[in-house]
């Protein structure tokens, strides 16, 4: 098996357990509400606290891991975060559970910028779009399952077995990835470094350039991000306080989400390669719009699973869309740092978002959150058609 294919499916079951483990807590909200007693507010500042601890954790990450070993670095974070599972069951309130969360958080901030930086480097020159699409889908295949499973779970057997489930995949996934990976050279495993040592005002300069190149998707990657997150930790709350459903029928409809968008994501190389990333980005946030809109004028409940799983097939694909534009460029020897800053725009995004949407909830009610996400998708659609001339954009 070649070491770039080794890599690759190391990649995609971190991302799995990765994104799997993050998703686990927003899903358990509505059992939380009321097993604590938790406001809107309390739960948009544990969401928005966790997401601020990860966007300062990715965007030092990035930067740390200029010249160091992406396994050793990817390894350690896998391994906090199933420490962090172990401690989960043990929560007795709104502070343990707070602080729980932001180990979480700082534990899951390993995988973006070191994992994607990975696929980047080792894929740039050859099957950029399928790689990004295979560990994107991968991804989401990981939040797929813990959104069909988690709320099923906990309504038959109790809320702490998700946890213990998620510590088995983990302990799976990093022996897999270490078996794979053992006899890979340790240059493959690195960014390539063509710099000698740089001054301060150099290292500066070098991350103005990267915002100079990043300017024009900077919108797009704060909304794609801000939409993932509110999504899953308000939908489940939206259709547990409007709707008549079970728990378990609630994580079925969620799961619809990110299983739509796990397919799509999977299909993504084919699709650009008949249709262009240009055009299909303009679709996703024009249609992630339209169904937000949807959702909140309250259609009837059969309807809801479809709007559901629209929105799930255009958020996903907005992600591969992306991390091949900015893959295009980015310098190899820069990797870690780029894909560190774009995970801390979208998590910027999302933390604000997060925050402003659990207090403005418990005042105007849960419908809040899918308004803020459809205005934010227009804006993302107007940013498109007015790209500066100076981004690259080479299927336009």
């Amino acid at each position: 098996m070649k070491n770039n294919i080794k890599l690759l499916i190391t990649v995609c079951f971190f991302h799995l357990f990765n994104d799997g483990v993050i998703s686990l807590v927003p899903l358990l909200f509505p059992v939380f509400r009321t097993l604590f007693n938790l406001s809107y507010s309390q739960i948009g500042i544990i969401t928005g606290t966790g997401l601020a601890v990860s966007l300062f954790a990715q965007f030092f990450i990035g930067i740390l891991s200029d010249k160091r070993n992406f396994k050793t670095l990817l390894l350690t974070g896998m391994s906090l975060l199933v420490i962090a599972l172990l401690i989960f069951p043990n929560i007795q309130g709104f502070i343990s559970l707070f602080a729980l969360f932001i180990l979480l958080r700082f534990s899951s901030s390993f995988f973006h910028p070191l994992g994607i930086g990975l696929i980047s480097k080792r894929f740039k020159k050859d099957r950029l779009d399928w790689a990004m699409g295979i560990q994107s889908a991968l991804g989401d295949l990981g939040v797929f399952i813990a959104i069909a499973s988690t709320l099923f779970i906990a309504e038959t057997i109790g809320w702490t077995y998700p946890f213990y489930i998620w510590t088995i995949i983990g302990i799976i996934s990093i022996v897999l990835g270490y078996i794979l990976t053992k006899n890979i050279p340790k240059t493959d495993l690195k960014q390539q470094s063509i710099h000698q040592k740089k001054l301060f005002k150099e290292k500066i300069h070098d991350y103005k350039k990267i915002i100079t190149k990043l300017r024009y998707y900077a919108p797009m990657l704060i909304i794609s991000g801000a939409t993932w997150g509110t999504t899953l930790t308000y939908l489940p709350l939206f259709l547990d306080e409007n709707t008549p459903l079970s728990l378990s029928i609630i994580g079925f409809i969620v799961s619809l989400w990110i299983g739509f968008g796990t397919i799509a994501a999977f299909f993504y190389g084919h699709l650009h390669s008949k249709i262009g990333r240009k055009k299909i980005i303009i679709l996703c946030y024009l249609t992630i719009a339209t169904m937000n809109f949807f959702l909140i004028i309250n259609p009837i409940l059969s309807i809801i699973p479809v709007i559901v799983a629209i929105l799930g097939i255009a958020t996903f694909l907005t992600f591969p869309i992306l991390f091949s534009y900015v893959s295009e460029i980015t310098h190899e020897s820069n990797e870690g740092k780029t894909f560190g800053f774009i995970f801390t725009l979208q998590l910027g995004g999302g933390t604000f978002l997060l925050y402003i949407s659990g207090f403005l909830s418990d005042v105007f009610g849960i419908w809040i959150p899918f308004i803020f996400m459809a205005i934010a998708s227009i804006v993302a659609t107007i940013s498109i058609f007015f790209k500066n001339n100076a981004a690259q954009d080479q299927d336009s």
